[in-house]
């Protein structure tokens, strides 16, 4: 009987805890038996539809950011589940901010032409306004140089950014005159009458001009400029020049020579210097004028007593006939 009464305690007891559990536990842990109707925020500021809900047993999240220049920045759009919607008390509610009117980033327009500047700008909802025009000697013609905004500030949708473009160097009313194809000097004259200056001299070869003369120049030809403004040429500085040579065994031949300027007309020493030769081995030496002395014919006196001659042939004749009628006699 023991056991037997021990059994049917332990099973009332088992019973027993899985009413409490079921009806008293349970319920009081996950509030199964309460619902909680949701309270509708959209409107509110984030802080008052936070306080709303955790007053109804709610807990209230921020959710997503949705960009609306209608509504406050901060404010509910909208909510997660909807209002008047029944739940379980304890519930997350997420609810949907207000981002206000969305802001662009401005870019960094200075250095781009004007149109690379629009099209940047129409990427992010912007306009490029051209505000003002000025000259630079730093940017070309075209080129931003300056804008209004400045870059990384944040703007709103469509608005128009201010920006300066240059018009390049500054035009004054003198006319540049072409200075192609005339040497250095000349070019230096010209510029002096039109009440300009030369710049920097820039040297290099070319087949097109004569040498010392301009190959290029910027300014441009006719393009305007101010009073003294500084004219940059490219001067032909090298050529080549044939240079024949005669009397070789080969027949005639002909080599290149490099000939670069001096700072007037070219002068080639080298030539001088052969002809000068050519005329010191012409002349003739004293040693040579004394070997002609010595070389000289001698007087008569002396070709008498050297090489004695009868007078004529006759008295040649008388001495062979006298001669042999000495040997006749002797006979």
């Amino acid at each position: 009987m023991t056991f037997w009464k021990k059994f049917l305690l332990g099973i009332a007891g088992l019973f027993i805890a899985f009413l409490l559990m079921n009806f008293i536990v349970m319920p009081w842990y996950v509030r199964h038996d309460t619902l909680v109707k949701v309270p509708g925020v959209v409107g509110l500021s984030f802080d008052e539809a936070k306080k709303q809900l955790d007053e109804a047993g709610l807990e209230g999240l921020q959710g997503d950011i949705r960009y609306d220049p209608a509504k406050p920045i901060g404010t509910v759009v909208d909510q997660n589940p909807p209002a008047d919607q029944t739940v379980k008390d304890g519930r997350r509610i997420y609810l949907i901010i207000s981002g206000g009117e969305q802001l662009y980033d401005v870019p960094n327009l200075v250095g781009r032409t004007l149109r690379e500047a629009k099209f940047m700008l129409n990427q992010r909802n912007l306009d490029a306004q051209e505000v003002e025009y000025k000259p630079s000697a730093q940017y070309p013609t075209g080129i931003v140089l300056g804008q209004i905004e400045n870059a990384g500030s944040k703007v709103k949708k469509g608005t128009r950014i201010g920006v300066i473009v240059s018009t390049g160097m500054d035009a004054g009313d003198i006319k540049v005159p072409d200075l192609t194809g005339k040497n250095i000097e000349e070019a230096k004259k010209l510029l002096a009458v039109n009440k300009l200056t030369i710049g920097k001299i820039n040297y290099q070869p070319s087949a097109n001009v004569p040498l010392n003369s301009v190959i290029d120049q910027y300014p441009k030809a006719n393009t305007m400029a101010k009073e003294n403004q500084k004219i940059d040429v490219f001067v032909n500085r090298e050529n080549k020049k044939k240079i024949v040579i005669e009397g070789e065994e080969d027949g005639i031949k002909e080599s290149e020579q490099e000939v670069k300027p001096d700072d007037g007309e070219f002068k080639d020493d080298s030539r001088k210097d052969d002809k000068k030769k050519d005329d010191v081995k012409s002349k003739p030496t004293d040693k040579d004028k004394k070997g002609d002395v010595k070389t000289k014919p001698t007087d008569k006196k002396d070709e008498k007593k050297t090489t004695p001659q009868p007078k004529n042939e006759k008295d040649k004749d008388k001495k062979d006939g006298t001669k042999k009628n000495n040997e006749g006699t002797n006979f």
